[in-house]
């Protein structure tokens, strides 16, 4: 006799989606009946886990997730890591984190703004740990869509240890600067999916996250130069801008920010060995 298990099991065979199978195991211990089939029957047409569960796991918090909101990505935490090796608050760094120049302040309080945000996990992330230094962070979020505003909203009532340090707007990077006081470093994870690879994307991604949040352009590189003048707007002296970007886009973005004026401008390479953020100093 064929199960309701087996049932399942046929239809997410039946998608070609091996990952699929992999999630099988998560949806039965997070639904059952009804919900667990209607779960499934999602997955199998392709829609990501994270939007079937509501949530992604983000370095150390559990973040909410929608559709319409950029899903958080593993290789997106080496941005946060960047950030706190800069501030001389992550100690366990190895890698090309150690190449990240210290910030050099006797800090008793951090501004910072995270452009592009989506659901808030960077600057969430980072301000947290801040926190848990000892250091008081005021954060600032940055979106245009009322999607991630909503959705990064939620994660700070949620997620964040001082929630009432970060403040979540709604602002066009590409239209210049939010009026922010001076900053000490500015994060970022921006579109940079050439138009190009777009059509090439998985389905899964192509097909349900948002296409605001993944495309940039011919290039993908649209967003860094509207970043970089914002950064010389309002870092400090001193103040570092830190941004993830493709696996073959260090070399242009560090010639973005050497053109710039900033300085030190290095790549730093996720844990599966691609380059994945940038940092410049101001």
């Amino acid at each position: 006799m064929t199960t309701g298990k087996d049932q399942l099991l046929a239809l997410l065979k039946a998608s070609g989606d091996e990952e699929a199978l992999l999630d099988l195991k998560i949806l039965e211990e997070e639904f059952e009946g009804n919900a667990l089939e209607e779960a499934v029957k999602r997955r199998a047409s392709g829609e990501p886990l994270a939007y079937i569960l509501g949530y992604r796991h983000f370095y150390k918090e559990c973040y909410k997730v929608v559709p319409g909101v950029l899903i958080p990505r593993a290789d997106t935490e080496i941005a946060v890591e960047s950030a706190l090796k800069f501030l001389g608050l992550n100690k366990m760094a190895t890698g090309d984190l150690l190449n990240i120049p210290p910030y050099g302040r006797d800090l008793t309080e951090i501004r910072f703004a995270d452009l592009c945000t989506g659901t808030g996990c960077i600057g969430i992330s980072i301000a947290n740990e801040i926190v848990r230094s000892g250091i008081r962070a005021f954060g600032t979020l940055v979106d245009i869509s009322d999607t991630a505003i909503a959705a990064a909203s939620d994660n700070v009532r949620t997620q964040a240890v001082k929630p009432e340090d970060i403040s979540v707007i709604k602002h066009d990077v590409l239209g210049g600067a939010p009026n922010l006081e001076k900053l000490d470093f500015i994060v970022s994870n921006p579109p940079y999916i050439t138009n190009k690879e777009m059509d090439e994307l998985d389905s899964v991604v192509k097909d349900h996250e948002p296409d605001l949040a993944l495309r940039a352009g011919d290039t993908g590189l649209d967003f860094y130069g509207p970043i970089l003048n914002i950064a010389k707007a309002l870092l400090k002296d001193g103040g570092a801008l830190i941004v993830e970007h493709g696996y073959e886009q260090g070399d242009p973005v560090r010639k973005i920010f050497e053109q710039g004026g900033l300085k030190k401008c290095m790549t730093i390479r996720d844990y599966g060995g691609n380059q994945r953020v940038t940092v410049g100093i101001k």
